[in-house]
């Protein structure tokens, strides 16, 4: 079986170029004929919470499966797919998991993507506990922005909604390293009645201060 062959970045900045000057005309569109401008690639399934609404304990705890390292795209495929994609609209690159900052050497992933497109608009989504170490580093190898979730500020309605041990202040701290970094930030906070309502307030004048401007989420139970 022929094992896939690794390309370097300046290579397949190259073969992207070739690619764009012969199929500048076509683009990928939707049933509405519109033109589809975002990829969005999951790096990992897994995740260092288990967020009630999301990856609840129940479904992935220590008895769970998760995909070897083998049945996962490498860093070289995933550049790959999005150097093809790049003569037919792409824009936007959204990088998601699991918890993407969980796998490792994830910079080096965003330098090759960089390498492709200087005008690619590459950002992260992430729950932001390991985001205060690695944001400089993200910046410098060509992240735009970063998506970070917060439910609550409140430590009890924090851990209880990721069902972790992590605190609210290690997610401010990555925001926080963000900013510094240079990256856009945007908060996500997901909205569950009776249980972090409270918190709306709490979250949306820390935003004010950082001049970031937080969306809200309706939680809606979709069997998870």
């Amino acid at each position: 079986m022929m094992q896939p062959q690794s390309l370097s970045p300046s290579t397949l900045a190259t073969q992207h170029k070739d690619r764009r000057a012969i199929a500048c005309h076509m683009a990928l569109l939707d049933a509405l004929m519109r033109p589809l401008l975002d990829l969005r690639i999951s790096v990992t399934d897994r995740c260092n919470f288990r967020c009630r609404y999301c990856m609840p304990r129940e479904h992935f705890g220590s008895e769970h499966v998760f995909l070897e390292k083998t049945e996962i795209l490498s860093y070289e495929e995933i550049t790959k797919v999005a150097s093809a994609m790049l003569p037919l609209g792409l824009r936007k690159l959204r990088i998601t998991g699991g918890e993407p900052l969980v796998r490792k050497d994830l910079s080096n992933l965003i330098e090759m993507l960089r390498s492709l497109d200087s005008n690619l608009d590459i950002a992260l989504t992430t729950n932001g506990i390991l985001l205060a170490k690695h944001a400089q580093k993200l910046k410098d190898s060509g992240l735009n922005r970063v998506t970070i979730s917060l439910d609550a500020l409140d430590t009890e309605v924090f851990q209880h909604m990721g069902d972790t041990a992590h605190r609210p202040d290690e997610v401010v701290e990555g925001i926080d390293a963000a900013l510094k970094a240079g990256l856009g930030v945007k908060i996500n906070t997901v909205v569950q009645r009776n249980v972090n309502e409270n918190q709306l307030g709490k979250i949306a004048l820390m935003a004010h201060k950082r001049h970031i401007i937080p969306r809200f989420i309706e939680f809606m139970d979709v069997g998870t």
